[in-house]
């Protein structure tokens, strides 16, 4: 288990408020630590960003609120101007671990946001979906109610159900997708989020991703009570690089599920943008964060666009989806 709070700061124009994040989540955002590369970003567009972080290696977003989590209920007493919510990589594609988990972790944030709005970081798909049957539960701790596995309905020990809906990146990415994006409307059930970063939106760009499988789509579409509003995946002129390799890589082949430099690079450009409205073109490139058992290297100009183009394109084409 890797627990930490951070708090870290730019000093920017005299008289020019900061704007103050809070992350709360777990490897996905200290993994090559997305809220300093964020903070570098900023920094590198005149603008100052101050950020903490309340992360759980493997957990989930029910387990850190703040009844349970002294640290995050901590920095929930601070005002903030963003609080960022991330939950365990796969929970968000079980229907029955978004009712139990997600929503009520999300509802338990908002009622003590203060003034703050509450953002969703909508994360990607693995890189080649869920491997195996069922999806995992890393930190059993973490899963009080139950681990993913146990709540797949039908279960994933005697079904295919849930390898035809995440069994692949496009199909994972857009079970995420319309999890993390259900948390924004009380409406139809959610947690009552304010905004969402469409992060794995951005990676299905990056990756050129054409279509989503009819299949898989038909039966996560069924799990929520209104039609989906966007059209996905979305298309970003500039923006793809099919190649690219996003994950960090391990003894060449061994493709692990967190981003490498260069994903939570991308990551950080379209939280920039998200919360901020400005184009992160022309923003300096990633903190060298990496490792180069990881297969993290030095980005050329080219992909560094590449992905600049691919945030803004992404959070211009979420719009009000996403509460901007």
């Amino acid at each position: 288990m890797c627990v930490g709070v951070l708090l870290l700061g730019v000093a920017m124009a005299a008289g020019v408020a900061p704007l103050n994040v809070l992350f709360v989540g777990n490897s996905f955002t200290f993994v090559n630590n997305l809220p300093d590369q964020l903070v570098n970003i900023g920094k590198s567009k005149g603008i100052e960003i101050q950020v903490a972080q309340s992360v759980i290696g493997g957990c989930t977003l029910y387990h850190q609120t703040a009844p349970g989590d002294a640290k995050t209920a901590q920095l929930l007493e601070q005002d903030w101007d963003f609080i960022v919510l991330q939950d365990y990589s796969a929970l968000p594609t079980v229907q029955a671990a978004r009712k139990k988990y997600l929503t009520p972790a999300v509802q338990s944030f908002a009622k003590q946001k203060k003034k703050a709005k509450i953002v969703m970081y909508l994360t990607w798909g693995y890189h080649d979906g869920n491997v195996g049957s069922c999806p995992t539960s890393d930190n059993a701790p973490c899963f009080p109610l139950g681990s993913l596995a146990n709540l797949t309905n039908p279960s994933c020990t005697t079904s295919s159900h849930y390898d035809d809906l995440a069994g692949n990146f496009s199909c994972m990415g857009y079970a995420l997708a319309r999890g993390y994006l259900g948390e924004k409307t009380t409406a139809t059930g959610g947690g009552g989020a304010d905004m969402v970063a469409p992060c794995g939106l951005a990676w299905q760009v990056v990756r050129g991703v054409s279509e989503i499988p009819s299949g898989c789509k038909s039966i996560i579409d069924g799990q929520y009570l209104s039609a989906f509003t966007l059209d996905l995946p979305f298309h970003v002129q500039g923006g793809a690089l099919p190649d690219f390799m996003l994950y960090r890589v391990f003894n060449g082949t061994n493709i692990d599920k967190h981003p490498n430099v260069a994903g939570q690079y991308l990551n950080a450009l379209t939280f920039f943008t998200t919360l901020t409205g400005t184009s992160p073109v022309g923003a300096a490139p990633p903190l060298n964060t990496g490792d180069p058992s990881a297969g993290d290297r030095p980005l050329t100009a080219t992909e560094i666009l590449a992905l600049q183009t691919a945030a803004a394109g992404t959070v211009k084409a979420c719009g009000s989806a996403c509460g901007l």
